[in-house]
């Protein structure tokens, strides 16, 4: 039976939690509790001063192990302690907020306010555009940053046009509009894994995905996720005997989230080129129980079309089904006694994917499987078309056939 532990929510709410075995907190609310128990629950208010939310976010308890927030708040220290100072960042937002208003043309001294040593990092990473050449630049093409709202593939063109550079392009974009753009940085590119064909797109896909970053770990903004990123990127890099950097790394690689964000890109982007079965061949050699799961659903997927264009309904589910479908297929010469017998194995090979207590199958015999859905049941999707029925008809009695003729 798990042990109870009364919790203080504020000065007016508690909750009676139970830890379970595996880890898990189950809270409720004390108006919650107000029914026939068997015996009184009391809550003493005074005494209660449990912080539920450490709680709920302690690793192993549902919560969330990796905090960015906390990052942001290191920028400073990370700084001094990579260059030799702290930079405030927000002030140089304020100074080039003006070029939103779409009245002020972006010069040469906004430019070198960006890159001046004393108030950012930025001339250790990217070239500072030559001053002559800049005035000669934004001489022949004038650019506005504003009004907003603006369409952002347009900003980002509009200054590649004249510094030739997308780092430096972004760095003037986030600080105009730290909302809806950041740095491009390497380190950060990496941790979020956001690839495109074209830079630009990629920039915008780039800036899309932080803010998604940015909505779950409650930042303010765009450029603000970036820089707590950064931030982490710093931190973690340390040598792995490192118990700071070694537990931030933990925590990152443990982020269900995080994980789930990283593997969207790699997912969605082949699944939409090439399907589950191609996905199914490449999982088959390190994961064959997973690959014929993969196999065994699009395998199901195939039959129900097969059941609509044969009986005009889905597959009922009960023994023998399947086997049913499969001769009448074979009767209507949509499938050979030989696919028959692959068919019957592809199913066996289903049940033992599906079911962990059944024997595990073999890449060999997943690849198989997926060989043979590709060759025989793929096709059945290219139609919604009932099959025909290519059995002889039976041919109408004459009066010159033997046997007696019933009148009527």
């Amino acid at each position: 039976m798990p042990l109870p532990c009364l919790l203080k929510i504020s000065a007016t709410e508690c909750a009676l939690s139970f830890l379970f075995r595996g880890g898990w907190w189950c809270q409720f609310l004390e108006k919650d509790l107000k029914t026939n128990l068997p015996r009184k629950l009391h809550f003493d208010r005074c005494k209660l001063h449990t912080n539920l939310n450490a709680k709920l976010n302690a690793p192993g308890c549902g919560g969330m192990p990796f905090d960015l927030r906390r990052y942001l708040d290191k920028f400073p220290d990370v700084c001094e302690s990579k260059f030799g100072r702290r930079y405030d960042l927000e002030d140089l937002e304020k100074r080039l907020a003006v070029l939103r208003d779409g009245k002020h043309m972006l010069t040469v001294k906004d430019v070198a306010r960006i890159f001046n040593p004393e108030a950012t990092p930025f001339a250790k990473y990217w070239p500072r555009p030559h001053t002559k050449v800049l005035e000669e630049a934004l001489s022949k093409q004038r650019i506005k940053l504003g009004p907003s709202p603006v369409v952002r593939a347009d900003l980002v063109g509009r200054l590649l046009a004249v510094f030739h550079n997308l780092g430096t392009a972004s760095l003037i974009l986030q600080f105009v509009y730290p909302e809806h753009f950041a740095i491009f940085s390497t380190p950060v590119i990496h941790l979020v894994n956001v690839t495109r064909p074209s830079l630009v797109d990629m920039y915008i896909a780039y800036c899309d995905e932080l803010r998604l970053w940015a909505d779950h770990f409650h930042l303010p903004s765009v450029a603000t996720a970036s820089t707590a990123l950064w931030t982490y990127a710093e931190l973690s890099k340390q040598l792995t005997d490192d118990p700071s950097a070694t537990e931030a790394r933990r925590e990152f690689e443990e982020d269900i989230w995080i994980q789930r964000r990283l593997v969207s890109h790699v997912i969605k982007p082949f699944l939409r080129r090439n399907g589950r079965l191609q996905l199914a061949h490449i999982l088959l050699d390190d994961e064959p129980r997973i690959a014929g799961k993969i196999a065994a659903e699009e395998y199901e997927r195939l039959l129900q079309i097969a059941s609509r264009r044969m009986y005009g309904r889905p597959l009922r589910r009960e023994k023998g089904a399947a086997g049913q479908l499969f001769e009448d297929l074979a009767a209507r010469n949509e499938i050979d006694l030989a696919d028959m017998a692959e068919l019957e194995f592809v199913w066996e090979m289903r049940n033992r994917a599906v079911h962990p207590e059944e024997q595990p199958v073999t890449p060999e015999e997943v690849e198989r499987m997926v060989e043979t859905v590709e060759r025989v049941c793929l096709r059945w999707a290219a139609s919604d078309k009932r099959f025909k029925d290519v059995r002889p008809s039976k041919r109408p009695r004459s009066s010159s056939d033997s046997g007696p003729v019933r009148g009527k």
